[in-house]
């Protein structure tokens, strides 16, 4: 076994418990268990999402009608985290979770629950694009010349939501790498995106990795200086399918709406009004807003991306934030099979 028994067994106990306290709010929305008639004869899945807008095929699906084209229904329940839902995902209480990676989701895969992750969510644009988040450094020290690249981070604190175990370290071990570091060369400091730049004015943090608009306001009152964003193609959110749902007859139909959804997000279309206007009301924005902050791009299919799923394994296994200590095989957490049956073009 990878994990400990103890360590599993302590694992499953935090699920179930997880799963006592969330179960409450599965099905509130009124729809239907899935693979059961609807309203209409729609088929209702059920939906945990974190009301972003990376997110944002999943909500042009719903507003377009793509859902109902397949002859579903989407009962959206937002949730705070995927940590807090892979166990609904695992139980049956929910279907499918949008939501960034973390260490927790590895740990719940290697501890035996039942989920799999399906596609990616947001991917990062091209180098010359306004990145929809970056690495930013103390404007202070930058001036300073104490801190003008990534190198010069090495025993600095770094300030990132959800800290060492979530989707920001992975970005920002990525800058470290290519700076010759480690994860272990930086402390890790856990903080709300709207936190980040109050600690850098403070001197509480040295950098930051946070997503727009937080990073831009941080450049513009002249509190910080962007070093650094995601490169191209890079993700850390997708769709997880719990194991029930992914054998059932609704998984493709569903998948196929939402990729449906991507499509219509590529290149400049992101930003109609059409499409700006459902992120704003989905995410309870003003069309404003959202066009004030930059969009990720999405892959057409939607499609995985193991390597960068097992390079996320990797680092959090080598900060000691798993329960295992021999890597899972990407076949163990992740498939294909729906991006790769979806048609593009």
């Amino acid at each position: 076994m990878r994990t400990t028994k103890s360590k599993a067994l302590a694992t499953l106990a935090l699920a179930a418990a997880v799963v006592t306290a969330l179960a409450g709010c599965a099905g509130t929305g009124g729809g239907q268990k899935s693979g059961t008639p609807g309203g209409g004869g729609l088929k209702t899945v059920n939906v945990g999402i974190v009301q972003l807008s990376i997110f944002a095929p999943i909500y042009v699906a719903e507003a377009k009608g793509y859902f109902k084209d397949e002859g579903i229904t989407v009962n959206l329940q937002n949730v705070k985290s995927g940590q807090d839902a892979i166990p609904l995902a695992s139980s049956g209480k929910l279907d499918v979770v949008a939501a960034g990676f973390s260490a927790g989701m590895f740990n719940a895969v290697a501890a035996g629950l039942d989920i799999k992750v399906v596609s990616s969510m947001g991917v990062a644009g091209a180098a010359d694009e306004e990145p929809a988040s970056a690495l930013v450094v103390s404007k202070k020290e930058y001036d300073a010349g104490t801190l003008k690249t990534v190198a010069d981070l090495k025993g600095k604190k770094i300030g990132v939501s959800g800290g060492s175990g979530a989707t920001g370290a992975y970005y920002v071990s990525l800058a470290l790498e290519e700076a010759g570091l480690t994860a272990k060369d930086v402390t890790w400091v856990n903080l709300s995106n709207p936190d980040i730049p109050t600690a850098l004015k403070t001197g509480g943090i040295d950098a930051g990795f946070t997503s727009a608009p937080f990073w831009n306001n941080t450049v513009t009152d002249g509190t910080g200086q962007k070093i650094w964003q995601t490169p191209k193609g890079v993700s850390g959110t997708g769709m997880i399918y719990g194991g029930q749902f992914a054998n059932s007859a609704l998984a493709q139909p569903f998948f196929d709406a939402v990729a449906r959804g991507a499509q219509d997000l590529q290149g400049d279309a992101k930003e109609s009004d059409a499409n700006i206007k459902i992120v704003a009301d989905a995410t309870g924005q003003t069309p404003e807003e959202v066009k004030s902050t930059p969009l990720y791009d999405f892959l057409p299919n939607l499609a995985p991306l193991p390597d960068q799923l097992a390079g996320m394994q990797k680092l959090w296994m080598s900060m000691g934030a798993l329960n295992y200590d021999k890597a899972l095989e990407p076949s163990e957490f992740v498939t294909t099979k729906f991006a790769d049956a979806v048609k593009v073009g």
